[in-house]
Formats: structure tokens, C-alpha cells, sequence
């Protein structure tokens, strides 16, 4: 159920978030959360709490220390 309208028209979708240090030179690094749609007022949710992978932890890290 949507807890923002109520609706039970909701779907789940597998999604891509890009991230990058803010100077943009750093390469990007890809998670693949899931989120829950309602298509009826169009509020996302992300479907379950989501950590960082390891290896995209370290690569982030390295791009905030050459970055910083």
C-alpha cells in the first residue's frame, strides 16, 4: 500500500543510480536498487534499504580522498 495516497496500484522496478565525486572527472559507480512505484500518485519508495557493495564502497572512498 502506498503511504502516501493509500493506493494499492503499486509496482516494483529495478533501478540505476550513477554516482560521481562532484568534479565529475572521477569515473562513475553503479548500484542497482529496487523502488517501488505507485502508479497511481507517482511517489517512489525504494523497496528495501540498500547498502553500498564493498568494492564500490572502496571506490568511492578513493575518488573522495583524490578529490577532496
Amino acid at each position: 500500500m502506498c503511504r502516501f495516497c493509500g493506493s494499492r496500484n503499486k509496482e516494483q522496478f529495478q533501478t540505476e543510480i550513477a554516482i560521481h565525486s562532484h568534479d565529475n572527472k572521477a569515473p562513475l559507480t553503479f548500484l542497482f536498487p529496487r523502488i517501488s512505484v505507485c502508479l497511481t500518485c507517482g511517489k517512489l519508495e525504494i523497496a528495501e534499504e540498500f547498502a553500498v557493495p564493498d568494492h564500490e564502497l572502496q571506490l568511492l572512498s578513493k575518488q573522495a580522498a583524490t578529490s577532496g
